[in-house]
């Protein structure tokens, strides 16, 4: 009775510890990455000269990818 409590607990329990990761890998050449956040900053601000405001998320992805850049 003991050995097939402990055998169903432990198929129970097996699911439990596996944890699956979504993120995706790093960039293979993090340069790229960067130079093309900077490319991306830059179309918007010169497609929005009079509202550079609307280029905000674009602006924190160039800082984080060139701090991610610098820091390696």
């Amino acid at each position: 009775m003991t050995r097939i409590f402990l055998a169903l607990c432990a198929l129970t329990l097996a699911g439990c510890s596996g944890t699956t990761k979504t993120s995706a890998p790093p960039p293979i050449d993090p340069r790229a990455d960067y130079q093309s956040s900077i490319d991306a900053y830059q179309a918007c601000v010169n497609s929005n000269l009079n509202n550079v405001t609307a280029c905000e998320d674009k602006r924190v992805q160039m800082e984080t990818t060139e701090r991610a850049y610098q820091g390696r």
